[in-house]
């Protein structure tokens, strides 16, 4: 009996110091917050809506932008159903975003007509500002993008 304790004893001690040696060997790691901001570069696809001053029954129109590092640009929008897609390039000084584009594929009337848009970047994922076009038929509006990862 004697022995039967002594041997529950050790194995209790040996228990108890693994036990013990667990605790202060691993330690749990701290959760780490990401309190940053993905930052956006200017380059890459930004999806959004444009509007139409003149008409404003006709809402918020699709509008994306291909921006491409060697200073190109895509515009692809919407009138309606009709698709158009539009070349051209485009600059950015400080946060001010510039780019002229002509129309190559959509409504007849459209096509060769030429667009620029003025917007403020942010790094954010935002691309807001106004756009207008010439010659006729002529138009000015508002455009909104988010950055597309």
């Amino acid at each position: 009996m004697k022995k039967l304790f002594l041997a529950s004893i050790a194995l209790t001690t040996f228990a108890l110091s693994i036990g013990l040696f667990q605790m202060t060997s691993c330690k749990k790691a701290e959760a780490q917050v990401n309190n940053t901001t993905t930052t956006y570069p200017i380059e890459g696809l930004w999806i959004g809506t444009y509007t139409v001053d003149g008409q404003p029954s006709l809402g918020e129109q699709y509008f994306a932008l291909s921006i491409k590092p060697d200073s190109t640009i895509v515009a692809d929008t919407k009138w309606g159903t009709t698709q158009h897609l539009a070349p051209g390039s485009w600059s950015l000084s400080g946060n001010t975003f510039t780019c002229t584009y002509t129309c190559v594929y959509g409504l007849p009337n459209h096509i060769g007509i030429e667009e620029k848009i003025t917007a403020t970047w942010s790094n954010t994922g935002t691309l807001m500002g106004t756009w207008e076009n010439s010659p006729t038929p002529t138009g000015t509006g508002h455009v909104v993008f988010h950055r597309v990862n």
